[in-house]
């Protein structure tokens, strides 16, 4: 350390001593920055430590300086925690009034965070048994795994298992799972993993869907039962649906022409007439691990005349807000329900809204009413299905049409009315979005419905545009006997012709052998005989017949002798 003084005259007048100049010899030692951690990559964040090592230094104490590229710093440790950047660091000793150099720069290679990932061997837990899920965090060690597991989507996550050195678990619960890697100290977590669904298989619900929803009598109905995640070896269960008013609640029956299971995910009904409420489920090994049933589908019969039916008064599809609207079930049952899904698939019956009075729901409608409503008894039948449309504008405009099928042939009128029931005038119809007329009428005749007359119709009036609602037309079940008359009448008089044909012919052929003997030789036995024509034994025994081959009209047999004494026929 150095410091001066000033001095003059005699006697010496000294100033104060001067600041002090630390000045220290730079011995020819040069330290190395090392890493104190044995894995990599490092990443952004992690928390490091970094020695600074003097080798040939003594046995004498050393502090150190470090130099980061941001700041300075001295310590008496050789070691430095740092959160890991990209950033140069360099360190140096000092002792007494020595020095060492400056080591080579030190730089990290950090990555950014990474992200910790989950796979499983299969997410399906068989009954009684479990499956394997496995973390890992790429291209990397050194790390301990924390294991979380959430019930359910609306519940949090919590942890389950932390600091497992094995990257590997078994599950045997049901829940969404996901991991994240730690180490160090203090630890530096990895991202959160992906989320892995892992159920067991009872918990796996499937989805029916039924193709078409609405069928025309003895149509087929393709159902499909789709398993989600998807994997091999499901074998496929199918139910019909039955309702018990009793408990207001449905048994499920294997439908009877399939004895155990399809192995297919897809099966057809042929001829359908009825509506009728399906399920499915799936099930795999043997004895068979189940799913959960499916939310049940329905097919919709619009059949106005099964075993059991429902009519709607007022008889038409649209209706206002606040109308009166009653739907009466006939059928062989005393005990009914009047059940409907509304637009939203919200399943739901008269009992809880409305009045069910015996076989009659009685209902003031509200803009929630519109929906498909139906029938069900306490035998377990179904009746046909119909739609109801409520107009949610009361100052708006409904379209009058039939509520059930039409069937094809038979005259239909469509009519356009305000909330006061009365029928409006200049309104234009659409089928299908498209204008029928471009003039405006009161009423949409239709003679003769056909099979292309079906489809959906709304009428406007004044810029106002009711809702749109679907016709249906049924063909009619023809009967064998009116189907074959057609036939009949054509087939009878062409086969009468040809016999007629064949007989002229054989006729011909007959006469043209007449110049022979042997016809008066039949003739002659017929003499015999005394009962019957010789002709007769040719096959007709008609006096009518035996003139039209009667021998004596041919110009060839005038020759022959008179038979007129001979018996006649």
């Amino acid at each position: 350390m150095y410091s001066c003084r000033g001095g003059r005259g005699d006697p010496v007048f000294y100033t104060e001593g001067s600041n002090k100049v630390s000045v220290r010899k730079t011995v020819s030692i040069k330290p190395t920055v090392t890493l104190q951690h044995n894995w990599s990559p490092i990443f952004r964040g992690e928390k490091v430590t970094l020695r600074c090592e003097i080798h040939g230094g003594g046995g004498t104490e050393w502090t150190y300086e470090w130099r980061p590229t941001s700041r300075n710093s001295e310590t008496f440790s050789e070691s430095r925690t740092i959160r890991a950047d990209s950033n140069s660091y360099s360190c140096r000793g000092r002792r007494d009034h020595e020095s060492t150099q400056w080591s080579d720069s030190f730089s990290l290679t950090v990555s950014e965070k990474p992200r910790a990932n989950l796979t499983a061997e299969e997410t399906i837990i068989p009954a009684g048994g479990s499956i394997t899920l496995t973390c890992s965090v790429p291209s990397s060690a050194g790390w301990k795994f924390y294991w979380f597991r959430q019930k359910s989507m609306s519940q949090t996550a919590h942890s389950i298992r932390n600091k497992e050195p094995d990257r590997f678990l078994r599950v045997s619960e049901g829940g969404r799972y996901s991991c994240r890697g730690g180490r160090g100290d203090p630890v530096f977590y990895t991202e959160s993993s992906n989320k892995v669904s892992v159920r067991k298989t009872g918990d796996l619900l499937p989805v029916l869907s039924v193709s078409p929803s609405w069928l025309s009598p003895g149509a087929s109905v393709t159902l499909s039962c789709e398993v989600e995640p998807q994997s091999a070896g499901w074998r496929f269960f199918w139910y019909k649906a039955v309702p018990d008013l009793s408990f207001k609640s449905y048994s499920f029956k294997l439908l009877p022409d399939i004895t155990t299971r399809t192995e297919l995910n897809s099966y057809i009904l042929h001829g359908q007439n009825h509506t009728a409420r399906y399920v499915c489920r799936a099930g795999r090994e043997d004895p068979a691990d189940f799913t959960a049933y499916s939310e049940p589908k329905f097919v919709w019969s619009a059949d106005p005349h099964p075993a059991a039916s429902l009519s709607v008064s007022p008889d038409r599809v649209q209706h206002f807000r606040s109308d009166s609207v009653s739907l009466s079930c006939e059928g062989n049952s005393t005990k009914w329900i009047v059940k409907w899904i509304r637009e939203t698939g919200l399943l739901l019956d008269c009992s809880l809204w409305d009045i069910m009075n015996r076989s009659t729901c009685s209902m003031s409608l509200y803009w929630y009413h519109s929906g498909v409503y139906w029938c069900e008894s306490g035998s377990g039948h179904f009746s046909n299905a119909v739609n109801i449309t409520v107009q949610k504008d009361i100052n708006g405009i409904i379209l009058v049409s039939p509520v059930h099928p039409v069937t094809e042939g038979d005259p239909v009128t469509l009519s356009c009315r305000d909330k006061e029931q009365k029928l409006l005038s200049n309104v234009f119809f659409y089928h299908d979005n498209k204008l029928i007329h471009n003039d405006g009428r009161e009423e949409l005749k239709i003679s003769a419905v056909s099979k292309s007359d079906e489809g959906f119709y709304k009428c406007e009036h004044s810029g106002k545009e009711s809702p749109q609602s679907w016709m249906a037309v049924r063909v009619p079940l023809t009967s064998p006997v009116s189907s074959s008359l057609p036939v009949l009448l054509i087939v009878g008089p062409v086969i009468g012709v040809i016999l007629i044909i064949l007989l002229m012919l054989l006729l011909w052929c007959c006469r043209r052998s007449m110049g022979d003997a042997h016809l008066y030789d039949i003739i002659n036995s017929a003499e015999v005989a005394g009962n019957e024509c010789a002709v007769g034994s040719l096959g007709w025994s008609s006096p009518a017949h035996l003139e039209l081959v009667s021998p004596l009209e041919d110009p060839l047999l005038k020759q022959m002798p008179d038979l007129s004494s001979t018996p006649q026929c």
